[in-house]
């Protein structure tokens, strides 16, 4: 198995103060002393937590990229950029919160810029590279409508909570799909799951983006790219329980774990929900898919995926450093 996320940093003080926000946030709205909807909390996390957590995960493209300090300063910059975008929710839509907003959407572009000069870079040398490539290009798209959002637009007729949720699935489905399709290839791209997942896991990375263009076309379309989603993601919640299963440290394997039972049940929902929507005579509602797909998406799939990663790199870390050097 391959060595990629074997020498985790500690969570950054920047990520743990984004973590502390948002818990906080989401315990106002739980009882009711924040007014923000459920698509907003959703949407929030992925900004000041998800995010965060993923690009620390994602390996530099050069050795300027692991110097501790440029790590530290992009650890506050993104974090600047999240608690600007959470004070555009609080805002009225329209220019000023458009404006507050932007400065998350900077952010998106230069990680969609980074993810360009990673696919130049790699090409199609190697598929975890090409995995993270895409998650990062998604995020532009997502920072996009999330301005949209904040501005009070209805682009291509769009209106609320679409457009926000459409920002929501490019940052979960599209970037955080991507990076945890990356990593867990990376793993076992030298054992036997490597062809199984070269088959899968371009569904869980690829099929987000059609998801977005189906929409502009009709329910067939959408149908199959629900479908193509929902067969990369049951390769990606394989090959995460496989992962799982070969680490010791406990929260990292219970994580993996528990992040794969999550996406499951949550893809079954999104089947479901695209099935009713072929005939027009949609089973699973759009409210119901917020409070259940969503949730399992956002929180347990993406970010207890998220938390399994990070803790089992700094398990395997902890473990290599303990071992005498062949030099003693």
């Amino acid at each position: 198995m391959r060595q990629l996320a074997d020498a985790r940093v500690p969570f950054h003080p920047a990520t743990i103060l984004g973590a502390v926000v948002w818990v906080a946030i989401a315990a106002g709205f739980c009882i009711s002393w924040v007014q923000l909807s459920l698509v907003e909390i959703l949407y929030l996390l992925a900004p000041l937590v998800a995010v965060p957590l993923a690009i620390s995960l994602i390996p530099p493209l050069d050795e300027s990229g692991r110097s501790s300090g440029r790590k530290s300063g992009l650890s506050w910059i993104i974090l600047i950029a999240a608690a600007l975008a959470t004070l555009s929710l609080f805002q009225p839509a329209g220019p000023n919160a458009a404006a507050t907003a932007s400065a998350w959407f900077l952010v998106c572009g230069w990680l969609a810029v980074e993810g360009l000069r990673r696919f130049l870079q790699y090409k199609a040398q190697s598929f975890s590279q090409f995995c993270f490539a895409a998650g990062e290009a998604y995020l532009i798209v997502g920072g996009t409508w999330l301005v949209m959002s904040r501005l009070g637009r209805q682009p291509l007729g769009f209106q609320e909570p679409i457009v926000l949720l459409t920002a929501v699935h490019f940052h979960f489905a599209g970037f955080l799909s991507a990076v945890l399709a990356g990593l867990t290839y990376e793993h076992l791209r030298e054992t036997r799951w490597s062809k199984l997942l070269r088959l899968a896991l371009p569904g869980a990375v690829i099929g987000p983006g059609l998801l977005g263009l189906a929409f502009l076309t009709g329910p067939k379309l959408k149908l199959a790219a629900v479908m193509l989603i929902v067969a990369g993601q049951f390769g990606l919640a394989a090959g995460t329980i496989r992962v799982a299963a070969g680490i010791e440290q406990l929260v990292g394997r219970t994580m993996l774990f528990f992040s794969s039972s999550c996406v499951l049940a949550g893809m079954l929902l999104a089947a479901t929900w695209a099935m009713g929507e072929y005939p027009l005579h949609p089973f699973v509602d759009l409210v119901r898919m917020e409070k259940y797909h969503g949730v399992l998406n956002a929180v347990g799939f993406g970010v207890c995926g998220l938390l399994g990663w990070t803790n089992a790199g700094r398990g395997r870390a902890t473990a290599t450093a303990a071992q005498p050097s062949r030099e003693e």
